[in-house]
């Protein structure tokens, strides 16, 4: 998770749409498969303490925090992002972009839950900045492909038929029955970070019997709280 949320955001969803020149017809759209989503942002990576930065982490960080006496909370400088940055591009996997945006009154407007990977990104260091980092990133969707394995057979009367056999992505994750909340600071970061964006956290919420996406039952603490995908 960012310290920092960016001040702005631009996603830009490609448009593949070819158009041709018809005999006696003119132009004509012929409409293609969306290209791929790129988006870039700022990230501002504090070299110091402020009020507003955040430093929780996802759901696996923390419990390995947890087993090794760490504080998930805790202060890191921006070299513990510059690090995570460069161990990410130099990897052969993609990265799930989660972007979560809320009125003041914590009314969820609309998400953002797809996997990328970094294309590019800089280090700028500005006086202006005080000891802050700030990293342009280029971020682009990644699709899962590949070949497809197929499986012939003949029936009684020797007519073949083909079916293709359907692949499960290495990227999908399996969502247990139970989802304890422990760092994250909403119902919607806990059911995205558990399930890889395959449940709708608002019918988790109301099976759960969960009103409001930062706090448990009743208004309570939602750290902690057990969810129950049924």
């Amino acid at each position: 998770m960012l310290p920092v949320p960016p001040a702005k955001m631009t996603l830009d969803i490609k448009g593949k749409n070819k158009t041709v020149n018809l005999i006696n017809e003119g132009e004509v759209n012929i409409i293609k498969t969306p290209g791929l989503t790129e988006g870039s942002f700022d990230a501002r990576f504090p070299n110091k303490k402020y009020p507003y930065a955040n430093y929780d982490t996802s759901l696996a960080d923390s419990l390995s925090a947890n087993l090794l006496g760490n504080n998930s909370f805790s202060f890191k400088s921006a070299d513990y992002f510059l690090d995570e940055l460069k161990t990410t591009k130099s990897g052969d996997s993609p990265i799930r972009l989660v972007i979560s945006r809320m009125t003041p009154d914590f009314m969820m407007l609309w998400d953002t839950n797809m996997l990328v990977t970094i294309e590019d990104y800089k280090v700028n260091e500005d006086a202006g900045e005080g000891f802050d980092v700030v990293v342009p990133l280029k971020l682009r969707q990644w699709r899962d492909y590949g070949t497809k394995e197929c499986e012939v057979t003949t029936d009684d009367q020797g007519v073949q038929h083909i079916r293709v056999k359907e692949t499960r992505p290495a990227t999908d994750m399996v969502t247990p029955y139970d989802m304890q909340i422990r760092n994250e600071q909403s119902v919607w970061e806990a059911v995205k970070g558990v399930s890889g964006g395959s449940m709708n956290w608002r019918t988790v919420m109301k099976r759960n019997g969960i009103t409001n996406p930062i706090s448990g039952k009743n208004g309570g603490i939602l750290k902690g709280t057990v969810l129950h995908r049924s």
